[in-house]
């Protein structure tokens, strides 16, 4: 017989109702990628969007938006 151990998480470790990072539309996607690409800030992005900064960069992550980004930042330059 063995001990199986189920760890718990208080509530005050768990993650804000909320403030899931898949819970972003196609529109605010769009917004974080243009103003990204025009060189606001992570906290200035969050403003815009009433969202956590840290949200922003998960958020990034998450929809594996870097190249996106960079594709936005080269237009803009060649424009």
């Amino acid at each position: 017989m063995s001990i199986v151990f189920i760890p718990k998480i208080g509530d005050h470790l768990r993650k804000t109702e909320g403030a899931r990072v898949d819970s972003y539309s196609k529109e605010e996607i769009q917004e974080v990628i243009a103003l990204r690409a025009a060189g606001v800030s992570y906290r200035d992005c969050s403003r815009e969007l009433s969202r956590c900064k840290g949200s922003i960069g998960s958020m990034i992550h998450y929809y594996n938006l870097q190249g996106k980004i960079d594709e936005a930042k080269e237009k803009l330059r060649l424009a």
